[in-house]
């Protein structure tokens, strides 16, 4: 069946991570956050579902408009990456808009925020039944109650993408980009959820809850895109092109604080580019 298997962290993205040493140069080492296993896989095998993205209607036809969109996006994202963040070409305010947009549905379409979404939305249809026996004989006559009965609770991620993109993006495209460069080896790691979203406002005691995330100046946007490159999106941030840091020592340290957000933001997998791993990436309190 056409489209069947849907990856929720694309292939194409992965592909960055193969060891040059396996056969054909055409493996990822995945480790288990749970046991710290490691074992050798091809990016075609990881981080897929059938039909993840998939609406049915009403006569049972698939609707793949999404898979679709969100292609357009990978392949947009491969190209510049490929062709000019690998080059370290200046970008152009088009680019900013793949870098942005690629950025927002990577953090928004991964299989914890899927799962996430599902248990939000059966804990409303719960809700609902808990509300006097009229109430609730009203709220299930709306057209938004039927919506959730009849697709958002089985698959949320159309209407997660859509809400969620149309919020972050013009917020994202307006942040400052660096793209910061390492030398050190196996270099970056990425993970089933690689996109890392951090503001140091929520640890701030003089701010109000409310003032972290979207819209916040503190926030802080990091995703690898290969072993030796990662986006780090800020407001009021550098943009360019970086070295890490021009110290040896320094590196590898910084190296290992951005592999301990991507390890510890993961879900159950980390992808390395060699047969290798550090324990303190696991660490929660590194």
């Amino acid at each position: 069946m056409e489209y069947k298997n849907q990856h929720f962290i694309t292939e194409a993205y992965l592909r960055a991570w193969c060891d040059p040493n396996t056969p054909n140069g055409a493996f990822v080492w995945i480790v288990s956050k749970k046991d710290h296993s490691i074992s050798r896989k091809s990016p075609r095998s990881l981080f897929s579902e059938s039909d993840f993205y998939t609406i049915y209607d009403a006569g049972g036809n698939r609707n793949l408009e999404l898979e679709h969109q969100l292609k357009d996006v990978e392949d947009k994202f491969i190209v510049l990456r490929d062709k000019k963040l690998k080059k370290h070409l200046p970008l152009t305010p088009d680019d900013r808009k793949v870098i942005a947009l690629f950025v927002s549905t990577m953090f928004a379409r991964t299989k914890r925020y899927k799962e996430e979404d599902k248990q939000t939305w059966q804990e409303y249809i719960d809700f609902i039944e808990t509300l006097p026996q009229e109430l609730a004989k009203q709220v299930k006559q709306t057209e938004e109650y039927n919506k959730v009965l009849e697709l958002h609770k089985d698959q949320p991620m159309p209407f997660r993408l859509f809400t969620f993109v149309n919020m972050a993006f013009s917020y994202v495209y307006l942040m400052n980009c660096v793209i910061y460069e390492t030398k050190t080896l196996p270099g970056l790691i990425t993970s089933d959820n690689p996109c890392f979203w951090f503001d140091p406002a929520v640890y701030d005691p003089n701010k109000p809850l409310t003032f972290y995330g979207i819209g916040s100046p503190t926030l802080n946007i990091i995703m690898p895109i290969s072993p030796s490159q990662y986006i780090s999106l800020e407001m009021k941030g550098p943009d360019g092109y970086r070295t890490i840091n021009t110290d040896p020592r320094n590196e590898e340290e910084l190296v290992d604080i951005i592999n301990g957000f991507t390890a510890t933001n993961s879900d159950e997998f980390i992808v390395v580019n060699q047969k290798f791993y550090k324990e303190k990436w696991f660490d929660e309190g590194e």
